[in-house]
């Protein structure tokens, strides 16, 4: 009877020992992993939040660095849903098999199967192309939204530079500074803009459903700006956030492949317009 009862506790002893060193390099790990501001909240798949009709300031008056987004004009736009979030991996992932549908990109080898793991499900889907986006947004009674909607959501009504503001804050988004050199899971950075909308200055760029077209009375002609282009907004790891803005635009085919993301908006039904008076 001791004998087993020595063997019991032996077991025991090692169960909690394995368990007490799990934990330590749990810790260890996560003291390595860059800082960032807030943690993960809870997410609802294909939320989105409604952005009031009104005028907001569009583009810049940096009149010494004209560029794609000069000049600054106020813009008025009926009130719209975009969605909270980029769509991530496994919400495409759902659309894939629920539609049986293939990306554009696994005609060349680039699907974005490649980069995706159950690690990655909560990460904005990339390799998307512009047609990818548009036909998901629709099997969702969404669209793309325009390059207009998309920078109201992430800018707000006073012309904001970034979503929280007209200053640089550390470890307030993931561009280059933050140091994780990929995509990181929706919302873990507190990238909010004043409407609520999250991860529209970092993360990945987003494609939208705008004609890459000069501003009225701009000053830079870009010989690329044209109706076949889509333009992309919005900043991802890769830059560096704080010589950026949220009103940056460029713009490229529709069939490119690269790390781009999106997410869906829609019209505003008249009595939703009117309830969030």
């Amino acid at each position: 009877m001791l004998r087993k009862f020595g063997i019991v506790l032996f077991i025991l002893t090692l169960v909690l020992g394995l368990s007490a060193c799990g934990g330590k390099e749990e810790a260890d790990m996560e003291a390595t992993e860059p800082a960032m501001e807030g943690t993960a909240p809870q997410r609802v798949s294909g939320e989105m939040v409604l952005v009031p009709e009104g005028e907001f300031i569009l583009g810049t008056e940096d009149t010494e660095h004209p560029t794609a987004n000069y000049p600054a004009r106020t813009m008025n736009l009926p009130a719209f849903y975009i969605d909270k979030y980029e769509v991530t991996n496994m919400e495409f992932m759902d659309f894939s098999i629920n539609e049986n549908y293939a990306g554009e990109g696994a005609k060349e080898g680039k699907d974005w199967r490649i980069f995706y793991t159950l690690e990655k499900a909560n990460v904005p889907v990339v390799f998307i192309t512009f047609n990818d986006a548009a036909t998901y947004c629709k099997s969702k009674g969404k669209r793309l939204p325009t390059e207009f909607e998309w920078e109201k959501a992430a800018r707000g009504t006073e012309g904001f530079r970034y979503p929280w503001g007209n200053d640089w804050e550390e470890n307030r988004t993931n561009t280059y500074e933050s140091g994780y050199e990929s995509p990181v899971s929706v919302g873990q950075f507190n990238d909010v803009s004043p409407y609520g909308v999250h991860d529209m200055m970092g993360n990945v760029q987003e494609w939208t459903t705008s004609p890459y077209l000069p501003y009225k009375g701009s000053k830079k002609r870009d010989a690329n700006a044209t109706e076949d282009m889509k333009v992309v907004r919005g900043l991802s790891y890769v830059y560096r956030g704080r010589m950026g803005s949220i009103f940056e635009r460029t713009a490229y085919v529709p069939n490119y492949l690269s790390n781009f993301g999106f997410r869906c908006a829609k019209d505003a039904a008249p009595e939703e317009t009117d309830a969030a008076r």
